[in-house]
Order: structure tokens, then C-alpha cells, then sequence
């Protein structure tokens, strides 16, 4: 039985129901996608097309089920609105558009037969193809491969982060800032965690079926700008006064509350790898935050700040 994996047959799917101009049945779906294997029985068919919805639908690809207009008979049939799956009109500028055009073909997906950009939704592409003069590009690893899949097919996963070996009921995946991280369920811990893949030691193993639920909102990683870097990590603890407390908490989710205090106040954890943009955040909080450790942070900040009002007394003075 000839059979292709699961996440092309997906792709396939997709790209039938939005190049369709009708809506389609399961039995067009079988004929039209590749990946549907001919010889299966109509049971394994079944089962497959249902899970392929399933994942798709959980993914965030809006696929509804509409009665076929075609048929003599009411049957099901399948469709990807466009105004559900495609971004809004932007309503962006020639020049914008030029803009967005040369960034589009000058990146593409390493590792991906098919480069697969958002980019052709704003209208940033012109022409067929995506490919372009290679400038940049988004590194695929097997990792994030075997990922994608696990995903897909709610598996179990286990790698070695941080000195440990980490078993992980993997979520979502996501690239931000030219770096690739897995949310999911930290079996070992109990909770929900994210992990960087280029901290992962060796490769990532797939393993049985996950047997948590997926919850229906799976928020995305979040990074301070702290936390963009290649800075020796540290983790830094800060006081911030009741009146500042759950605003900043809410605009920078990231933050680890450690302690609340009965007046409002909260002791808040940074992990930094950015040494100058965690300055930046901890300034612009003012006299309402205080730095508590480690004791090095504390007197970096204070002597960074002794040198910027040194230097501003001296260009005061030269004006």
C-alpha cells in the first residue's frame, strides 16, 4: 500500500480545499489528494480524513462542513472560506509592497521542498514561485520535523535540555526571532513549559501516544527583549511597588512572579541574556522597581546609571 506522510498529505489537503471553487466531498478528497492511499479500505479512509480535520482544525485552519450543492443527494462537503483563512487586506502601499516583496524572495525555508511563506497572503509575491536570492533563510532541523509531527499526531517526545532528560507532550511550535521553541506539557515536572531547540543535546526521540489533552488556547511563546541574546544567563529578581506591579506583570507575561506581598507588591524573576536591553526595562520602570539580585546586576544598573548622569552634567555643561 502506497502511503505518504502525514504532514505533506496535509499540506496537499489544504491546498485542495482552498484551490477548489466548490466545496468538496470526502470521496473527491480521497480521488484529488495525494496521501490517501487508493487500495485502503473505505474504514481507513475514514479514520484517516477524520484525524486529518482534527489536526488541521486544531492547528487554527478553519475548515467547515457544508451541504454539497452538486450532488443529486445531501452530502457532506468540505471548505476553507477565504475570508476565514486569509489575512485582511492590509491595505499597504506600493513602496510597502516593494518592501515586503524583497524580503519575501530573499528568504526562504531550509530544509522544505515546497517554501511555504505567509508573505504570499499580504500580497508581498508576485509571480509562481517563492524562491528567492537566498539572503536569508529559516532552518529546518530534523528536530523541528520530528516536532511538527509529534505534534500533529499528539506523541510523546523525550530529549536532554539543560542537563536532563526532559519528557515532553509537545503542543505547539513556533519560530520568533530566528530561533525555534516547543510549548507543551512537561511530564516530568507537571506543567507547562517552553523550550529552546538549539539547547537541546542530541536528537529529539518520538515515543508513544500522549495522553493529556491539548488545551483549546495555547498561548505562544512570549520574550522580553531581555531575553534575546547571547549573554551569559543570568536570573535577576525585582521588586516592583503595588501601583506598577500587576500592569507590568500583565504587559510582560514572561516575567515568573515569585512572591506577592499584602500591600500589591511582587517580587518578579528575569532570566537575561541581555544584559543592555534588561537595563532598558528595569530604567524605564523607574524608581517603582528595585533591583535585588544578584548583587552584580544591581551594581551594574546603578553604575551604568551613575555614568549616563555624569555624562549628561558634562554635555549640560558644554551647551
Amino acid at each position: 500500500m502506497a502511503t505518504v506522510s502525514k504532514v505533506p498529505r496535509l499540506l496537499n489537503l489544504v491546498a485542495a480545499l482552498r484551490s477548489s471553487p466548490t466545496p468538496m466531498t470526502a470521496e473527491e478528497l480521497r480521488v484529488r489528494v495525494p496521501g490517501y492511499a487508493a487500495d485502503a479500505s473505505d474504514e481507513t479512509f475514514r479514520r484517516a480524513f477524520e484525524r486529518d480535520k482534527d489536526d488541521l482544525r486544531r492547528i487554527g485552519i478553519p475548515i467547515d462542513t457544508v451541504t454539497a450543492q452538486h450532488h443529486e443527494q445531501l452530502v457532506a462537503a468540505y471548505t476553507i472560506r477565504k475570508e476565514a483563512y486569509d489575512l485582511p487586506d492590509p491595505k499597504l502601499t506600493p513602496e510597502e509592497l516593494a518592501a515586503l516583496h524583497l524580503a519575501a524572495t530573499s528568504v526562504r525555508l531550509e530544509g522544505l521542498d515546497e517554501e511555504v511563506a505567509a508573505f504570499r497572503k499580504l500580497g508581498g509575491l508576485g509571480g509562481e514561485s517563492g524562491g528567492g536570492a537566498g539572503f536569508g533563510s529559516v532552518p529546518v532541523s530534523d528536530d523541528v520535523t520530528r516536532l511538527f509531527e509529534a505534534v500533529l499526531d499528539h506523541r510523546r517526545v523525550r530529549f536532554d535540555y539543560g542537563g536532563s532528560v526532559r519528557h515532553i507532550e509537545p503542543w505547539r511550535l513556533q519560530y520568533a526571532r530566528g530561533r525555534w521553541y516547543v510549548t507543551g506539557y512537561d511530564l516530568d515536572r507537571e506543567e507547562r513549559r517552553t523550550f529552546r531547540l538549539d539547547r537541546i543535546d542530541g536528537a529529539v526521540t518520538v515515543g508513544e501516544a500522549a495522553v493529556n489533552e491539548i488545551p483549546e488556547e495555547i498561548e505562544g511563546i512570549n520574550l522580553g527583549a531581555w531575553e534575546y541574546g547571547e549573554d551569559p544567563p543570568i536570573r535577576g529578581l525585582v521588586r516592583l511597588d503595588p501601583d506598577i506591579a500587576t500592569a507590568t506583570v500583565t504587559d510582560a507575561p514572561n516575567l515568573e512572579v515569585v512572591s506577592e506581598g499584602d500591600d500589591g507588591s511582587m517580587v518578579v524573576a528575569l532570566e537575561i541574556r541581555n544584559r543592555a536591553a534588561a537595563r532598558g526595562f528595569l530604567v524605564s520602570l523607574l524608581d517603582r522597581a528595585e533591583v535585588l539580585e544578584p548583587p552584580e546586576l544591581r551594581q551594574e544598573l546603578i553604575a551604568w546609571l551613575e555614568r549616563f548622569g555624569a555624562d549628561r552634567q558634562v554635555n549640560e555643561a558644554a551647551s
